[in-house]
């Protein structure tokens, strides 16, 4: 009777944490964008964070319950065990673009990843979806992208049910790419062109992103897998611009800055607070950030993708003299 009974309430367990997922990095800017996709599948979110009191925004995102905000330094295993604790999955979106004192590349691509996936191992969670980067690889000067791909290769070794996933140049309402860009337009004659803009990229949609993270959740994969995710068509960092240029309705002249010029740029500038180019971003734009055909893609999770002439227009209206009617 005694064992029937255990048996019975691991069951109801397994049964309920299908739908209980742990999130790493919510609040930031593919989180948002998940969270909305999630809810409305019924899933029950567990988020960590820093500061509760500062994401009390992610709630409404969810219905009353639905969503839950977890106090959590995710070096502490104990604070990370109590988010992952009864979740059939967990999510990591945990990303810097630049290091601070306290914030490290090698710390936040690579070892917590390690951590994580150890702890996932040890509670049990049946899948695990983590957020890469396109143009990973060895060798890479970029401190960025070496982080990048250690953090891979810990969640590989360790966790073998995982997806990894490598999103190219991301865009959407709140992207940093053409806001930021935008934004400069607004006051500068001129926007910088750094290696010529000969680099090109796959934009993806920040909503797609969503949708393959949802979809990967569903694998039944017993090794890790790989997809590469960038959007319908390459851009080269010139073409972009000048997409950016028409849709606001602006002429700016865009200016060639050579590599080695804007490397002795990106000490200044890297000391500002929300650095616009730190010399390690400069490594990263050498190399082509583009789908590179040897792993699955969008296509492979039955995403078709939305392209940048469909969305880019809903949300960058708002820098043309006069707004949505100017």
């Amino acid at each position: 009777v005694i064992s029937k009974s255990i048996y019975n309430v691991n069951v109801v367990k397994m049964q309920n944490n299908q739908k209980i997922i742990a999130i790493f990095g919510a609040g930031g800017f593919i989180g948002k964008y998940l969270m909305r996709q999630l809810t409305k599948l019924d899933y029950r979110i567990k988020v960590a964070t820093r500061n509760p009191y500062l994401k009390g925004y992610l709630k409404p995102l969810g219905n009353p319950g639905q969503i839950e905000l977890f106090k959590t330094n995710i070096f502490n295993p104990e604070d990370v065990k109590q988010v992952l604790n009864n979740c059939g999955f967990a999510i990591n979106l945990i990303v810097i673009l630049y290091e601070t004192r306290k914030q490290k590349f090698s710390q936040i691509h690579a070892k917590f990843p390690y951590l994580l996936c150890n702890l996932c191992n040890e509670i049990g969670v049946k899948n695990l979806v983590h957020i890469s980067a396109l143009g990973v690889r060895e060798g890479h000067v970029s401190r960025y992208m070496q982080s990048k791909l250690e953090g891979e290769k810990n969640i590989q070794d360790v966790f073998k049910s995982s997806v990894i996933l490598r999103p190219s140049l991301v865009f959407g309402p709140e992207d940093k790419f053409f806001n930021t860009f935008a934004s400069i337009a607004q006051f500068s004659p001129a926007l910088p062109l750094i290696g010529g803009g000969k680099i090109k990229f796959s934009p993806v949609y920040v909503g797609d992103i969503a949708k393959a993270i949802v979809k990967a959740l569903r694998l039944n994969n017993s090794e890790p897998k790989i997809y590469e995710l960038g959007g319908p068509e390459n851009y080269s960092f010139k073409e972009l611009m000048e997409i950016l240029l028409r849709e606001i309705k602006k002429k700016r002249f865009l200016i060639p800055i050579p590599f080695s010029l804007a490397k002795f740029q990106s000490y200044f500038l890297q000391m500002i607070p929300n650095p616009l180019l730190t010399p390690d971003q400069v490594e990263v734009l050498k190399y082509n950030n583009i789908v590179s055909g040897e792993y699955p893609t969008l296509e492979d999770l039955d995403i078709s993708g939305e392209t940048i002439q469909s969305i880019l227009p809903k949300y960058i209206h708002r820098f043309r003299t006069g707004g949505q009617f100017g």
